[in-house]
């Protein structure tokens, strides 16, 4: 089994965003690899403390390629016509001209205070196009290019927006991600386009029109074979370029465009059981990893079902619902919970397979309703007359005597939200990619899944306190998997995540979300750690939403009343704070970790569970969203807050889809609300100023400002070398939060003399101006705008071991993971890619050995060192423990005889960014630089490897080395 296919992806984005470049780690607190994980995943700080909870991550090969690398950017912003500069300043203050460094096109085309056009009479997709080809400045599609534009979905929301998606397409085969997307009033008024297109696509193809040197079922095998599993034994049909097998993977030829051209590819759908189900895209004549998304994020018909959980005030008591008069179920239906949007059954085994003894009979006697739950209440000490208890885990096999309830109960709660998910103002409806049987892809939901699993008649640690949702693309029947929860250390009460609506909800939800943030061709793109933890929270706002608008839960006029995952964490706090705390606010479930008065706002994102993690992180969106439903009523925030998702850029920033909701609000309002819809989202940290980098950034600044009017001003300056005063040309200077892509609003790039010129930037604190040159560290700090226009230089020191300066890996052991994560992303200038390694021997087999690994770099020059820098975080999709623990670093003027300079140890608070060392000996005449990673973070490495489930015991990583010093 080859490593080179079983390297994990970072977070990264299916499109563009202006500053993947300065991405940090979204893995700083652990395993964010799973932004679809089950709301129990959040509880607590840090994946390690939890073997289940360590996966592989999501990859894009675009990423680093693209979007990573400083030169790439600048040149993209260095060849910026007069003309399109004309463009982006017709749009105003509120302008976004997004451009993806991948393609030199259109991510975003927007305004967030007026429409790009005028009303037309004109289909939607005649607006598009129109628009397009009235700018080629900017979009840049010669006749040929429009001709692979195919109209992929016209969908028309509630609001009357037209929400159209065009794939491209080169002799029958489809380009992943890549086309347009765009948004369309009913009036006929252009609202936004998004989506890279590519430009000059059928030369590439040409270029590129070999036949698949790699089979649709090889490719299979190695996107099995790259998340650590088998793929199924099934029997393959294969139609035109696509394969189906009769377990429900697909393969399917695509082309992936990446910053160094085209490629044909494989495009799988794999479900290898458990949690293991991934998208990928394997190269079709290398083998090659491209992409790797995971997708888990969880009378006859009279059933007996309750509304909330078992011994809720309201709700709780088992009530008769009619599965088959609510058209949930045909009438003929008798032995199979297989309904018109959901397939349910008990996956005891976690095959994802209804066998026999895990489906249900329908249920229904002529005397009644059927399938009566019965209490375990002396099963555990948090058991009670308000927290019924399911099944004891001290008992062997006792979540038998409820399997049927449990079932059925899932089934009904999971029918229920569909119908009401497709109703107004959320309108999840056929056409915008909603959950359904004639549709192909109803609900496969896996109650009490792997409950069998342990070897006590209950679940393994890997099945227990937790629930997920995979959501593959519209026409691919997604998988909930419902666990069981129980006390042992967690705090819960053993009961069944089925049994507790607001679970069940979070992960339908999930559905939702990964539907409607989408790319041009349907591809779900909540990625990074900001996206992922949005998912989180639309999870759980539109979960207790429900229930507090069918009166299960209050919501009176104080906070900290709306907790999610109540019943299952009997009464305490599932997530560190209630829903509905508002900022400042007193009560005891609003109290923040440092004691301080809750509810959070944008600057606590990377500390409210500790550590970046996407469900802590999320609970500053979800809070906001409560907000917008306390200001405008529920009807009207629904409507906005689900219109936003559908009019999203791919992989967005909390910033981002706030832009959406002001958007959506200009449809649904005409724009009145603007004002107060600002100031929510001033009051949470994400005023105007705010600053992000992109998706990828878990350190946001956060800012308390409105959106300012009146004139704008400029930012001009120079950048120069610390080191040595020159000027630096071709560097990259951006406004983090603003800069509409690299060659949009708020960024520029430096000329020959190192100067730079910035125009129509309104005055004010901005809290990421973010500088970086070939060969130079990256500087983000504040800046301080005056309205007479500003001056502001910078002096970044140089990296002697910047690749982009010079430098260059001249050896290294272990295997070689290019170009996905080779040791030359240990020298980048990027911390949104690293070098990945093996712990132990080149297979990546857990021995339980570290095999210390290093790489070695030949400087720019001989120098002497004032400081290392280095980000020792796990990067390539790992999880947390992979990142480097114990390190050396060695030094050497000929590169054979090698000195120790430093060494010491990295913990997990040293994830996620740059720990600078000073060296302790040997730092005079260096002209290499030899760094080791000695060891994993794997709490006690010895007795958790190879019999432990932690990332670290296979691989070890490390994502950046600075090497700062003299001539």
């Amino acid at each position: 089994m080859s490593t080179s296919r079983r390297r994990r992806g970072l977070f990264a984005a299916t499109a563009v965003s202006a500053a993947t470049l300065l991405a940090v780690t979204a893995a700083a607190g652990g395993a964010t690899a799973a932004p679809t994980a089950g709301p129990g995943e959040g509880k607590a700080a840090s994946a390690d403390k939890n073997l289940s909870k360590e996966r592989k991550g999501n990859y894009d090969a675009r990423t680093p390629n693209a979007k990573t690398t400083y030169d790439r950017a600048a040149k993209v912003a260095g060849k910026e016509s007069a003309a399109s500069k004309k463009f982006r300043d017709s749009l105003g203050i509120q302008g976004v001209a997004e451009i993806d460094p991948n393609t030199g096109t259109p991510a975003q085309v927007t305004k967030l205070n007026g429409f790009l056009t005028g009303r037309s009479a004109k289909k939607a997709p005649d607006v598009v196009l129109a628009y397009v080809k009235a700018h080629p400045e900017v979009f840049k599609l010669t006749t040929a290019d429009l001709a692979t534009l195919k109209l992929r979905k016209d969908y028309v929301d509630d609001l009357g927006i037209h929400h159209v998606f065009w794939s491209q397409v080169v002799d029958g085969t489809e380009v992943f991600g890549n086309g347009l997307k765009a948004n369309v009033t009913k009036h006929g008024e252009l609202i936004s386009i998004m989506g890279s297109p590519v430009a000059g696509l059928t030369a590439q193809a040409q270029a590129r029109s070999a036949d698949p040197a790699v089979s649709a079922d090889q490719a299979r095998t190695k996107a099995a074979d790259d998340i650590d599993a088998t793929a199924a034994t099934a029997t393959a049909k294969t139609t035109g370029n696509d394969v189906k097998w009769t377990n429900g993977d697909t393969a399917k030829q695509v082309w992936f465009h990446t910053a160094d051209g085209l490629r044909k590819g494989w495009m799988t759908y794999v479900n290898a059981g458990g949690t293991k189900v991934y998208t990928h895209v394997i190269d079709a004549q290398t083998g090659a990893l491209l992409y790797r998304r995971d997708l888990s994020s969880a009378g006859n018909g009279d059933a007996l079902v309750q509304d909330n959980y078992p011994g809720a005030a309201k709700g709780g008591t088992q009530r008769v619902e009619n599965l088959i008069y609510n058209k949930w179920l045909p009438k003929n239906a008798k032995t199979l919970l297989e309904g018109t949007s959901v397939a349910a059954w008990a996956d005891i085994n976690d095959d994802n397979q209804p066998n026999t003894g895990e489906t249900v009979n329908v249920p229904g006697t002529p005397t009644g309703g059927q399938y009566k739950i019965v209490p375990f209440q002396s099963s555990s000490t948090f058991c009670s007359a308000v927290f019924v208890c399911t099944w004891d885990p001290a008992k062997p096999d006792s979540w038998k005597t409820n399997m049927n309830q449990d079932v059925t109960n899932g089934f009904y709660l999971a029918s229920n939200f569909h119908d009401w998910l497709a109703k107004p103002p959320i309108s999840f409806t056929k056409a915008a990619g909603s959950f359904d049987a004639d549709g192909g892809d109803p609900v496969l939901l896996n109650a009490l899944d792997g409950a069998g699993t342990g070897a006590d008649g209950g679940p393994d640690a890997n099945h227990m306190n937790n629930a997920n949702m995979n959501t593959p693309p519209d026409g691919t029947p997604p998988t909930m998997q419902m666990y069981l929860f129980q006390d042992p250390s967690g705090g819960y009460i053993p009961s069944s995540s089925s049994n507790d609506a607001s679970i069940l909800y979070h992960e339908y939800t999930h559905g939702l979300s990964n539907r409607l943030v989408v790319d041009a061709t349907g591809n779900g793109t909540l990625n990074s750690i900001q996206a992922g933890s949005m998912g989180e929270a639309w999870s759980d706002f539109y979960a207790m939403d429900y229930l507090v608008a069918h009166n299960l839960e209050k919501d009176t006029t104080g906070p900290g009343e709306i907790l999610e995952g109540k019943y299952v964490g009997h009464g305490g706090l599932f997530r560190t704070q209630a829903i509905d705390c508002r900022v400042k606010a007193v009560s005891p479930n609003c109290i923040q970790p440092d004691g301080s008065k809750g509810g959070y706002t944008y600057g606590d994102f990377p500390t409210i569970g500790g550590a970046p993690e996407v469900h802590a992180s999320g609970e500053v969106w979800a809070q906001t969203l409560w907000d917008l439903r306390e200001r405008f009523g529920r009807a009207y925030a629904l409507s906005i807050i689900t219109r936003a998702m559908e009019l999203s850029p791919a992989d967005p920033t909390m910033l981002d889809m706030r832009n959406a909701i002001v958007q959506a609000d200009l449809v649904a309002s005409g724009g009145k609300n603007a004002g107060i819809i600002w100031q929510v989202f001033a009051n949470r940290g994400m005023g105007w100023f705010a600053g992000v980098l992109d998706g990828g950034d878990p350190f946001p600044i956060e800012d308390f400002h409105k959106p300012p009017t009146g004139a704008t001003t400029t930012v001009t300056g120079v950048v120069t070398d610390k080191d040595t005063g020159a000027p630096v040309p071709g560097a990259l200077v951006f406004v983090g939060g603003h800069a509409s892509g690299y060659a949009g609003d708020y960024a520029a790039t430096t000329d020959a003399a190192g100067k730079y010129k910035i125009t129509g930037v309104a005055p004010g604190t901005y809290g990421k101006f973010v500088v970086s040159g070939p060969g130079l560290e990256v500087l983000t700090a504040p800046l301080t705008v005056k309205a007479g226009g500003t001056t502001a230089n910078f002096a970044p020191r140089h990296n002697w071991a910047a690749s982009s300066g010079g430098a260059a890996v001249v050896g290294f052991n272990g295997p070689d993971f290019s170009p996905q994560c080779g040791p030359a992303y240990a020298i980048n200038s990027s911390q949104g890619t690293g070098w990945g390694s093996t712990t132990g021997n080149d297979a990546g087999a857990p021995s339980g050995v570290m095999i210390p690994k290093h790489v070695d770099i030949k400087l720019g020059a001989p120098v002497t060192v004032t400081k290392f820098s280095v980000d020792p975080s796990n990067t390539c999709g790992d999880p947390g423990s992979a990142s480097t623990g114990k390190y050396r670093i060695e030094t050497s003027a000929d590169g054979q005889t090698w000195a120790t300079a430093q060494e010491g140890e990295f913990t997990a608070a040293n994830r996620g960014k740059y720990t600078e060392l000073a060296p302790t000996a040997n730092a005079t005449g260096v002209q290499y630089v030899r760094f080791w990673m000695l060891s994993p973070q794997v709490p006690d490495f010895a007795n958790n490897c190879p019999a432990g489930a932690f990332g670290g015991c296979r691989f070890t990583d490390m994502t950046e080395l600075q090497v700062f010093g003299n001539k």
